[in-house]
């Protein structure tokens, strides 16, 4: 019994709809909608009674408003999400260093061996929820299991708030049998389909078909679900690597080719990229730039800096100049983002950044204490001149 993997999976409630809630009393107990561009966007987060109109995440947000007229529609504030995200990633990581974190608002725990320091895993579980609540006033649902399908799967059951452990005793996998085989990780609506038309339903279906045939259906992915039926998952819980980049990008209400909309627009993209790095503690090299036109046709530009940075103005400065050198004059805008890659940690502590660099730096981390303290709508860049 003592090498049985005690697996913890924690998943926020409606994570940015629950903020939205929290620092908004009048939205309580109300249907609240998170994303953007309202008329070709999608749904990031919906609460829980936005949810009872049949609303979800991914949905388009036109088709949102005509099933929830009277919803509450907010644009996404990545920024207070991340800062967020970043409170509950500190708790976790005081009960053990093996979290694999799954975006910003979920995560899995290996607890195993833990329990002489904290209790055993349904005892850490309790802790960990309970300190998200009385850091962030936020609730979350915690699943327990041997393995990452069955606490994924538990934390699924009961929400919000919700606990539940599941382990593969006889008792959990004919309760797991029983459930829609869309309840597998894995299993999109397009695999869900193609289940159903082989008529398998449910979980128990799906384990009580010979291997041979969901393999031939589906190759290496139907082993691993066949496997999951039967509630084995041999997956371990692999701390994050980092991240390859950081960015942000926007889709427009209504397409563009206005220089100053567009300058406007890569400046509040570099003000929160700049934030997001420093939150996350790091520094790029390399800039992209991503423009979609009104055809749909995807155009990157790149450039790679001689040294690292966070820096607002480098960054929007750059995107600027690469912005410039696509001949966006007779083409009309629909999406532009940008994307810091070749990333470092950052080295501010360490004193290694150049010294032309120090100016712009200082001044992001000025910034950076004013929102800290009196919140990101009290500071705004009146006006950037772009030098070529």
């Amino acid at each position: 019994m003592e090498n049985i993997k005690k697996i913890i999976h924690i998943d926020m409630d409606a994570f940015f709809a629950q903020i939205e809630q929290r620092d908004n009393p009048e939205y309580k107990n109300k249907p609240v909608v998170v994303g953007g561009p309202l008329n070709r966007g999608v749904i990031s987060a919906a609460s829980y009674e936005a949810r009872e109109y049949g609303l979800h995440s991914g949905m388009p947000l036109n088709r949102a408003k005509k099933l929830c007229s009277t919803g509450i529609y907010i644009p996404v504030n990545m920024e207070k999400y991340l800062k967020e995200s970043a409170k509950i990633r500190k708790i976790f990581i005081q009960f053990t260093p093996l979290v694999e974190y799954i975006g910003c608002d979920e995560a899995f725990l290996d607890v195993s061996g833990c329990q002489k320091l904290f209790g055993d895993e349904i005892e850490i579980a309790r802790k960990i929820k309970g300190r998200i609540y009385e850091q962030t006033n936020l609730t979350s649902s915690a699943g327990i299991g041997p393995n990452k399908f069955l606490a994924k799967l538990a934390s699924s059951i009961g929400k919000p708030n919700g606990f539940t452990v599941f382990d593969n005793t006889r008792g959990i996998m004919d309760k797991v049998r029983l459930m829609p085989v869309s309840y597998l990780w894995g299993v999109g609506k397009v695999t869900e389909r193609e289940l159903q038309s082989m008529g398998i339903e449910t979980i128990g279906a799906l384990a009580s078909t010979p291997l041979e045939i969901i393999e031939s259906k589906f190759g290496e992915t139907g082993k691993i679900l066949h496997k999951m039926a039967k509630g084995i998952d041999d997956r371990k819980v692999v701390p994050n690597q980092e991240p390859r980049s950081i960015g942000r990008e926007i889709t427009f209400d209504n397409d563009t080719d206005n220089a100053c909309m567009l300058r406007s627009t890569l400046l509040n993209l570099s003000k929160k990229i700049s934030r997001n790095l420093r939150l996350r503690k790091y520094m790029g090299k390399s800039i992209t730039l991503k423009v979609r036109f009104s055809s749909f046709k995807t155009v990157t530009m790149r450039v790679t800096l001689k040294n690292y940075t966070s820096s607002t103005l480098d960054i929007y400065h750059y995107s600027v100049s690469m912005l410039e050198k696509m001949d966006i004059g007779i083409k009309k805008i629909r999406l532009i983002g940008i994307y810091i890659s070749n990333l470092g940690p950052d080295s501010v502590s360490g004193n290694l950044l150049p010294a032309d660099y120090s100016r712009s730096e200082s001044l992001a981390r000025a910034i950076d204490k004013i929102i800290d303290r009196f919140g990101d709508n009290k500071l705004t860049i009146a006006r950037l001149e772009y030098k070529k």
